[in-house]
């Protein structure tokens, strides 16, 4: 079993070897944490430092993405799975599983699986039964339904080492060449292997996010992944998924003091950013009349929930050319009234339309979903307090 960082997979009753690739960012104290926690469940643990042991494939990656838009936001950590065959060449098989993920099955399942003469077996789009709309799918290079998740993966080393070692490093620089694909690891896999790909089960691939969305919320007999955790997980214990996650978090060394004393900071945190932002807002509005920018289905609950009074302007977006028309209005008014802006997810390209044409955050503007809450129907996104946990 590997994992690239290993968080939380609860052991089954059998051995098992975990297979911890890093890189020099380790600490002593994760490095003992670790070896307690495989102690704990009587399970074997090793660790490669796959930046020494892969030193110079990881320079050659560097150096042909050192170009690459958007790269920047992937660690090289991403390519360490499509490095297995090399870093664990004394093995024929191995399963990979990304680290934001709960093992809530016997991982045997997954093991006993064979894929024989394919290099390897994926969670699919149509083992989930859809067409993938990615963009290498868009381009002819990929079957819709043959592309697949990176996140679980089930790897015939032996083969990878002997039939695919090349087709790999084409993969990567075909990806280095093409800026427009940016899953990186995702992608080169399944611009090498989509075609040669053993279908898996879905249970094996289980997305959290995409699931509570459709109001799925089984999670036994599943590897549930935490993907887009700023979305996917959160600290309302109503949620089955959170209180999976959070079930096997309290069992491990990481849960100490330190813990409930980061999440009490965190808490305090948001409180004294609260009181700032009234503060904040009072003198912004002092001597000003507000104004709102909204769309036309969410008028009437902004005229409740900001209690807006005879002669407060609200700005509807409903016409093509708004964006002049509103910037203009903003002209018209500069320093007499301050634009609570309640646009949904375009709130930030709108914030840099405005500046570059000379208006001022907190001045002239403000995001009025700041003062949303639950009540309005809006989530509180409790992740960064589990991040500083």
């Amino acid at each position: 079993l590997y994992c690239r960082y290993l968080r939380i997979i609860p052991a089954p009753p059998r051995s098992i070897t975990v297979h911890l690739l890093h890189d020099n960012t380790l600490t002593l104290d994760n490095y003992e944490k670790f070896v307690y926690l495989a102690g704990q469940y009587n399970q074997i643990i090793k660790f490669y430092n796959v930046e020494k042991i892969c030193a110079k494939e990881i320079e050659h990656i560097k150096k042909l993405f050192a170009n690459y838009p958007n790269f920047r936001r992937f660690t090289i950590g991403a390519f360490f799975r499509i490095l297995i065959p090399k870093i664990l060449d004394n093995l024929d098989k191995s399963i990979y599983i990304d680290a934001d993920t709960i093992v809530n099955l016997d991982i045997k399942e997954l093991w006993q699986i064979e894929i024989e003469d394919k290099p390897l077996g994926a969670i699919s789009a149509g083992s989930r039964g859809y067409k993938s709309n990615a963009a290498l799918c868009k381009d002819g290079l990929v079957n819709p339904e043959d592309y697949f998740g990176s996140g679980v993966l089930v790897m015939n080393l032996e083969y990878i080492r002997i039939n695919e070692t090349e087709n790999i490093k084409k993969g990567i620089e075909f990806l280095s060449e093409n800026h427009k694909y940016d899953c990186f690891d995702q992608e080169i896999l399944n611009y090498c292997f989509s075609k040669k790909c053993v279908h898996l089960d879905s249970r094996f691939d289980f997305p959290v996010r995409n699931n509570r969305h459709q109001g799925n919320f089984q999670t036994k007999n599943r590897i549930n992944h935490y993907t887009a955790q700023g979305e996917s997980l959160y600290i309302d214990m109503h949620d089955p998924f959170n209180r999976l996650w959070f079930s096997y978090f309290i069992k491990t060394p990481w849960f100490n003091e330190n813990t409930i004393g980061n999440l009490y900071n965190g808490v305090r945190k948001i409180y004294a950013e609260q009181k700032n932002l009234m503060t904040q807002v009072s003198a912004m509005v002092s001597g000003k009349r507000r104004a709102f920018v909204a769309f036309p289905q969410n008028v009437n609950a902004l005229k409740q929930i900001f209690y807006v009074q005879e002669g407060e302007d609200i700005f509807q977006i409903n016409s093509q050319n708004w964006l002049n028309e509103l910037a203009n209005a903003m002209k018209e008014s500069v320093g007499k009234k301050i634009y609570f802006m309640l646009t949904g997810g375009i709130y930030p390209q709108l914030r840099a339309a405005l500046m570059q044409v000379g208006f001022v955050e907190g001045r002239d503007f403000i995001n009025g979903e700041m003062f949303l809450s639950e009540l309005h129907g809006v989530k509180f996104n409790s992740y960064p307090l589990i991040a500083s946990m």
